[in-house]
């Protein structure tokens, strides 16, 4: 059972899903900086600036603490919003590259996931083109891609458990590097990364566009990680 709370009656425009969580931190920066920590800032900015907009909003974690896989699917699929949105920040070693290293993870065979994905991609670009950094990117993942398991389904489970969403996975910036780790440690950065996912989604809702960005999926043999079931709690690594 459920106690305490609100309940949440109509039609829900978006779910954000702030990846990681509690002692599931995601990636870590240089600077300390936790991208768990990162995901939720830009999260609860991005809700309250679409709620400003009018939209309605909500989130799969408001505290700093896991959630698995498994039950922010649940959520999301309970809620059933026009959009789910899982917001990461990308770790790993990426090569000095000349914008910000932006990938975005789209549903296999979802036009719809495919539109915001090379939306979202755009406005990201765009946002973060003025700002001067020393930026990090991998030539062949940068842009928009899906990722499909060696069952030919949705690599992450964010994706996979939502078929009937259109659900987008989001990677700005690389917070492993220092000078993009010390950017997503300033308020103005975050509030800029999310005021570009809000007018990705006003122009999803709103027009037409197709988006840009688009490179070819990638088949991974073998698994990431447990599935996102309780079993363990682990995130697949992003």
């Amino acid at each position: 059972s459920v106690t305490g709370g609100l309940p949440i009656s109509g039609a829900l425009d978006v779910v954000i899903d702030p990846g990681h969580g509690g002692d599931e931190p995601g990636a870590v920066g240089p600077n300390g900086l936790k991208e768990s920590t990162v995901n939720l800032r830009v999260a609860e900015l991005l809700r309250a600036e679409l709620m400003d907009r009018g939209y309605s909003v909500e989130l799969t974690r408001y505290s700093d603490h896991r959630v698995t896989i498994q039950s922010r699917a649940e959520l999301a699929n309970a809620l059933a919003p026009r959009v789910f949105m899982s917001i990461h920040h990308n770790g790993g070693f990426p090569e000095p590259f000349p914008v910000a290293g932006t990938e975005v993870f789209v549903q296999l065979g979802d036009p719809e996931s495919s539109r915001l994905g090379g939306i979202v991609f755009e406005e990201i670009q765009s946002a973060f083109a003025d700002v001067e950094a020393d930026w990090m990117g991998n030539v062949e993942t940068f842009g928009v891609a899906w990722r499909q398991n060696d069952e030919g389904t949705d690599l992450y489970g964010v994706l996979r458990r939502t078929p009937d969403l259109v659900s987008i996975l989001t990677e700005a910036m690389f917070i492993t590097t220092a000078a993009e780790a010390d950017l997503l440690a300033m308020p103005d950065i975050l509030e800029t990364e999310a005021i570009a996912l809000a007018d990705s989604l006003d122009r999803w809702f709103d027009t037409d566009d197709l988006g840009s960005g688009f490179v070819d999926g990638v088949v991974f043999e073998g698994d990431l990680g447990n599935g996102g079931g309780t079993e363990g709690c682990i995130d697949p690594p992003l």
